[in-house]
């Protein structure tokens, strides 16, 4: 039996170089500096090198040379070294500071959820749409009509480059290593608004910053409750996966699903009251697998807990649980048992970054801002 008063426990290494929170301040900054400059110059480079795009297939061929290396690249490889060998981490380490763990079969909720999530962002879309209109604000589309027959590797493709890897990558940096840093700092409020305010910006797209932040807002609350990556993902590919399959269904005429845009727009323009309590619905049942979700994972540390202090020891004194074998700090915080052990005036020590520490970060935001700014003044790359 090891009992630790909760003076004398141990206190988290500072400037240590794996653990140190400033130096994980420092490593988000260079991935998020990877992401954003990576966004920045491919669009540059896209936009200057002006591909053929008479048909869908050379459009699309432009679209995987812009995706795939901001996905792959900046996104996802650039940041994992940065995670692994500035931050001097294991492979598993890095996972882990991505919140990449085990995998709980509740997760899947995420799947229907990330439906629901995509028709409210739609309204939301189209009211920020309405909104950017009123003042003035029109972009030509210079997209390519799909082909006249279906081609399934296009789809492929286009789920590929649009579900899958955003899913993934974007996840990586967005609600991973910023997420677990901001969280040494910040409670659940300030990192969903930093967190859904940094991953609308980091679009750099005025017609898409604003529903990219609520999205991402509610990404980060799943991450941040949950501590798994796995749910945003998931929601992630859904959103982005029904996208581009019903824009397909549309233009093809799918079987059930060919025709919803036609009904949208009929009940939009015939019984908007109509729309707006479908639009209610879909938000409520939405809300409703976040509380179910919300539910499995705290019925599953409840049962941990439960599971340890059957073995465990009781300081009546101090009203705490001693658990059994060596002091181990990570534990603890992983069965979210430190109120338990340490007593129920436990706080959380949060670390508070310097302007110095910020300076990056601050950086970047402001060449999201200038060039979200050029979107929608100049309209420039989009």
């Amino acid at each position: 039996m090891n009992e630790i008063a909760l003076s004398n426990r141990p206190q988290a290494p500072r400037g240590e170089p794996l653990y140190g929170e400033r130096r994980d301040i420092r490593a988000v900054s260079y991935a998020l500096c990877s992401a954003v400059f990576g966004v920045l110059v491919m669009r540059i480079v896209s936009y200057f090198a002006a591909l053929p795009s008479d048909t869908y297939g050379q459009t699309l061929l432009g679209d995987m040379l812009f995706s795939l290396p901001v996905q792959l690249v900046f996104f996802l490889i650039v940041p994992f070294c940065i995670y692994k060998f500035y931050g001097k981490r294991s492979v598993r380490a890095v996972l882990e500071y991505g919140s990449v763990g085990a995998f709980k079969p509740y997760f899947l909720l995420a799947l229907p959820l990330g439906l629901f999530v995509y028709f409210l962002t739609l309204g939301v879309s189209s009211a920020w749409q309405a909104l950017l209109g009123a003042t003035g604000y029109s972009h030509a589309s210079a997209a390519t009509p799909l082909p006249d027959g279906f081609v399934a590797g296009f789809f492929v493709a286009e789920i590929v480059m649009t579900a899958v890897l955003p899913a993934v990558c974007e996840e990586f940096v967005m609600r991973g290593g910023l997420l677990t840093t901001a969280r040494k700092s910040l409670g659940i409020v300030g990192c969903v608004v930093l967190g859904g305010v940094a991953f609308g910006l980091f679009h750099q797209n005025v017609r898409q910053v604003f529903y990219t932040s609520l999205f991402g807002a509610l990404a980060v609350f799943l991450t941040y409750k949950t501590k798994s990556l796995y749910p945003a993902m998931l929601m992630h590919f859904v959103n982005n996966f029904c996208g581009v399959f019903f824009e397909y269904a549309e233009h093809y005429g799918w079987p059930v699903f060919g025709g919803l845009w036609s009904m949208i727009n009929e009940l939009s323009a015939e019984y908007p009251w109509l729309l707006f309590i479908v639009f209610a619905a879909v938000a409520g049942a939405a809300l409703g697998i976040v509380v179910i979700m919300l539910y499995c994972r705290e019925k599953r540390v409840i049962r941990d807990k439960t599971a340890v202090i059957k073995d465990s020891a009781f300081d009546a004194t101090n009203k705490r649980v001693v658990i059994m074998g060596e002091f181990d700090p990570a534990r603890i915080e992983s069965l979210e048992m430190q109120r338990e052990v340490y007593g129920k005036d436990y706080r959380e020590q949060k670390y508070k970054p310097t302007l110095r520490d910020l300076a990056l970060i601050a950086a970047l935001a402001t060449v999201t801002v200038v060039t979200t700014v050029f979107t929608y003044v100049w309209g420039f790359f989009y």
